[in-house]
């Protein structure tokens, strides 16, 4: 992998897990992936899980590095039947590889690596509508205000469920009938969200170019190219026998060509961004969702999250806890255990499988991971 050389600048921004601060060069910033989770939304959750952050940032430059490299593209075929777009732009990626910001792993700090800085603009809300102008300028180098999510099949809690009931909006994903659990596509469904405002909202294709100012050709660019390395990856996770369900990508906009501007791939890719599955058993961040799935504190976040979209208030957060005193409980032991086993022995498997050294020498190998995670369902029944 890439690695480089960094003091860290200036704390720029604290999130509930990845913290960002200024690079030596003011076009760079550097990510520093902590050992925090949070679900939900919520934000910081009450535990720790050791040793998340530098497996985060490892398998994040790896997957950055690996899809930069011609040669993952060159030899590999998708087993769908492309349009006339993506067998463009994947001839493309033969030839050049897929254009990201990542510049290499700190030597000095494994938890973080370092990017090159794209423009993220503020946007102007009122009473809950949010101006996107700045994008009517068509920029570059700056963040596509969209969380572009590719989904393969519907594991139980998919998202995609709640959105069932609306026929329009589930053909303008290529499906004919309605989706249920444990469907699954050759082709990955595209979505897209909201990613600039306070609280994400999935929204229709036309919404999506629009807030965007994206013209006709470079949405088709951007919906080809998620698709493109969503089947990669899939690719990829299933030579080590697992099954990726879904994900989340997002984009900047990169440099201006004849027909319309191209993108760059940006923050990361990990289990905090997939849904993977080993044997049933959730590899992702999703294995934390779970604990939290049938909560009283999950229940009052929902119902907080309504209520504030009823009366349009932005903050949900402030209702869930002054209104119905919603606090996460804090992982068992035995939970932690297995998340801790989760990030490491994932790390272990994916860097291992190209080349890497290893990054946790006394973690659980996948069997073993899921063997425990097997044990301790039984346990709690």
């Amino acid at each position: 992998m890439k690695t480089t050389k960094s003091k860290l600048g200036n704390l720029l921004h604290k999130g509930s897990v990845k913290d960002i601060y200024q690079g030596d060069d003011k076009n760079n910033l550097i990510f520093d992936f902590s050992d925090r989770y949070s679900v939900f939304d919520w934000g910081e959750m009450p535990d720790q899980i050791q040793g998340k952050g530098m497996a985060l940032s490892a398998m994040g430059q790896f997957f950055f590095d690996w899809l930069e490299r011609i040669e993952t593209w060159r030899d590999w075929e998708p087993t769908i039947q492309l349009n006339s777009l993506e067998i463009d732009f994947l001839s493309d990626l033969k030839k050049n590889g897929l254009s990201h910001h990542a510049l290499g792993l700190l030597s000095s700090r494994p938890s973080s690596f370092m990017v090159q800085k794209v423009d993220v603009p503020r946007l102007e809300e009122s009473g809950g509508v949010y101006n996107y102008s700045p994008y009517e300028e068509e920029p570059v180098q700056t963040l596509v205000p969209l969380e572009v999510i590719f989904r393969f099949g519907v594991p139980e809690g998919s998202s995609l469920l709640k959105r069932s009931n609306n026929k329009k909006y589930i053909q303008e994903l290529g499906l004919v009938k309605l989706p249920k659990i444990n469907d699954w596509y050759k082709r990955p469904l595209i979505e897209f969200s909201t990613k600039l405002e306070s609280t994400d909202r999935y929204i229709n294709y036309h919404e999506a170019q629009k807030i965007s100012g994206l013209s006709d050709y470079e949405f088709a660019r951007l919906h080809a190219l998620t698709t493109m390395v969503a089947l990669r990856l899939e690719s990829f996770f299933k030579d080590l026998k697992i099954k990726l369900w879904d994900g989340k990508f997002e984009w900047a906009f990169d440099k201006r060509e004849e027909k319309g501007r191209n993108f760059m791939l940006v923050d990361s890719i990990g289990p905090d961004e997939l849904r993977l599955s080993f044997d049933d058993e959730k590899l992702s961040k999703e294995f934390l969702r779970s604990f939290y799935r049938q909560s009283s504190w999950l229940e009052s976040v929902e119902n907080a999250k309504a209520k504030a979209k009823e009366i349009g208030e932005i903050d949900w957060k402030l209702i869930a806890v002054n209104e119905y005193h919603a606090e996460p409980d804090a992982l068992t032991n035995e939970y932690l255990k297995l998340a801790i086993g989760l990030y490491h022995g994932l790390a272990n498997e994916v860097l291992a499988s190209g080349g890497e050294v290893k990054l946790f020498e006394e973690a659980f190998s996948i069997e073993e991971l899921v063997a425990a995670m097997k044990e301790l369902k039984k346990e709690s029944l």
